[in-house]
């Protein structure tokens, strides 16, 4: 949504991309593996993009107490409560990514038995 609205309104000459997300960041980088719809309606819009202004994506991070980093993960989690006019189904690299991250988290932080410890 945010990019159509700068395409439409075409109001920048110059475009931040922050993602404190790695896999998003990977997602862009390898942009001529990308096969999905999505994903290529996404790029179609950054090419336009390219064209008009200058695009910077880069990625930050997370959970480090940065302001704007909060102020956005709040909007989106507002945004995730709001009812959805038009929702797609979600792609098989979604799915895994939405499966992978709780897996993820549980590696991070090994068990509190005492026996583990030893």
């Amino acid at each position: 949504m945010a990019l159509d609205f700068v395409l439409e309104h075409q109001l920048f000459s110059e475009i931040w991309i922050l993602s404190d997300s790695r896999s998003v960041i990977q997602y862009l980088v390898n942009w001529r593996d990308v096969s999905d719809q999505r994903g290529m309606d996404i790029f179609n819009k950054l090419r336009t993009l390219c064209n008009t202004c200058v695009l910077r994506i880069q990625w930050i991070p997370s959970h480090a107490n940065l302001k704007y980093n909060d102020i956005a993960d709040n909007l989106v989690n507002e945004g995730t409560t709001m009812p959805q006019a038009h929702v797609e189904p979600l792609t098989c690299l979604e799915l895994y990514s939405r499966r992978k991250a709780p897996v993820n988290i549980s590696w991070r932080h090994p068990p509190a038995h005492s026996w583990y410890r030893c």
